[in-house]
């Protein structure tokens, strides 16, 4: 059986270990002696009354019944002692202890050590640990090693399989199998890191594939993919223990719009214009899903990865009314930045509407109208609203860039207005009624990348009005 990683778990082992090493004892990975792939776990003792410990935690508990598949591969080099094992279950302090004398196993060589071959302290066999603890669960495991005579102390232990799930002490046994970020720029690169191992006990060819999101491109990998392919990887024979890794770099794609539009329309009626341009994009996710196989053994996982929004400029204007309209305008959109030159001319007059069986109505409205230009990058916002005009001849020019945004605006109307204007140094608001003739130039430039308590961020010239 391949068994690259447990169903549940993202990573190559469930398994959380770490040694204990005292002042005259010493537990850690070593590449002096393996039995599956090149490290094993070396405990030493130095002295009388001291241990030396291997920590195994579990993410999810593991059962009694799990104790039946443990097993493990150990070498005794030298010293005599014993292994013990402390198994602590949940739901309080309770724990039982096995034991295996060194001098039961050959030295200088690998022996297997499974569940049934402990000695249960206290107990007859494992049957009666479950009959004793019922349906409880094991948090950890500690496996001690214990010195029994003068001489230093040392053994290796490798391939520990605990309930289907195996620590071989491998560098890479820990990582996700699949990792990537949690967040990126729209446009920008994402990484993404997939590891592969082998812990069967014989030579294994693994094949790796990548699904790639559609919103992204890819770019490069290492090592590179199967020769054809962009998202393939076959690795034939891997050795038991051994692992690796690929490194995919991927970019997202970035919205692209370049537009360049002009027209003019006149007559009389009843007329509605409603425009809304934007350069900010929401929030998107990609995600980038990775299968392994190995013969019969299918796994697959998967990494979302949020794009973030793209902060922008929104630019809306429209009116609508009855009577002689006329309107030009000139239009030009990126998709980092908005302009518009544009002029309406509108009076109002009742305007006749058709209706069924040959019968009309004759429909007044006033004009009203509206312009609203927003540099969220920047923090601006202009707003000019128009109601219940006789007339209203409207003409302005926006420019919104992360770097410029400017407004230049002439008024000349019958009716009811409110115009406001809000950036960062501050906000200015104007309410009127009646007949008047407004022109308005604002006009704001990035000018530094720090605040400056002086300056603030950005040079404004106030609106003018006549």
């Amino acid at each position: 059986m391949f068994q690259l990683i447990i169903i549940d778990s993202y990573s190559l082992t469930n398994l959380d270990y770490h040694f204990y090493t005292g002042t005259n004892s010493e537990g850690k990975i070593s590449s002096d002696q393996g039995f599956h792939g090149m490290d094993s776990a070396m405990l030493s003792i130095y002295k009388d009354k001291s241990t030396s410990k291997i920590y195994i935690d579990f993410e999810d508990p593991l059962t009694l019944q799990d104790l039946e598949s443990l097993s493990m591969w150990t070498l005794p080099l030298s010293g005599g002692g014993n292994i013990r094992f402390e198994i602590y279950l949940d739901g309080g302090l309770e724990i039982f202890s096995a034991r295996k004398s060194l001098s039961d196993m050959q030295y200088s060589q690998w022996n297997e050590l499974d569940g049934f071959d402990l000695e249960y302290e206290g107990y007859d066999s494992l049957e009666a640990i479950k009959q004793a603890f019922g349906e409880r669960n094991i948090e950890k495991i500690w496996i001690t090693l214990t010195r029994e005579n003068d001489s230093d102390t040392t053994a290796f232990f490798d391939y520990i399989n605990i309930g289907g799930e195996i620590i071989s002490f491998e560098p890479l046994e820990g990582e996700d199998v699949k990792d990537g970020p949690s967040s990126a720029s729209a446009g920008g690169l994402i990484t993404y890191t997939i590891t592969y191992g082998n812990n069967m006990l014989e030579p294994v060819d693994v094949v790796v594939r990548d699904d790639y999101d559609p919103a992204t491109i890819f770019i490069s990998a290492y090592p590179p993919p199967d020769h054809g392919t962009i998202d393939t990887w076959t690795f034939h024979n891997l050795a038991p223990g051994a692992h690796g890794q690929i490194t995919i770099k991927v970019r997202s794609t970035k919205p692209t719009a370049k537009a360049s539009i002009s027209g003019s329309v006149s007559g009389q009626g009843f007329s509605k214009v409603e425009r809304m341009l934007s350069t900010e994009r929401k929030s998107t996710s990609v995600t980038n899903t990775v299968s392994i196989s190995a013969g019969e053994f299918n796994f697959s996982q998967s990494v979302s990865t949020t794009i973030r929004p793209i902060i922008g400029s929104v630019l809306q204007y429209g009116e609508h009314g009855t009577g002689k309209y006329r309107a030009e305008e000139k239009l030009k959109y990126s998709q980092t930045s908005i302009s518009l030159d544009r002029s309406i001319q509108a009076s109002r007059s009742p305007a006749l509407i058709s209706l069924a069986n040959n019968r009309s109505m004759s429909l007044v409205g006033g004009w009203s109208g509206n312009l609203r230009a927003e540099n969220d990058y920047r923090d601006i916002l202009w707003s000019d609203r128009y109601h219940e005009a006789k007339r209203l001849n409207l003409s302005y020019k926006a420019s919104l860039t992360k770097s410029l945004t400017t407004l230049e605006t002439a008024a000349s109307f019958e009716g009811l207005a409110e115009r406001s204007a809000l950036w960062p140094a501050g906000f200015a608001e104007t309410y009127l009624a009646g007949d008047f003739n407004l022109t308005g130039k604002n006009r704001w430039r990035w000018s530094n990348k720090s605040i400056s308590p002086d300056k603030g961020w950005l040079e404004c010239c106030p609106p003018e009005q006549k």
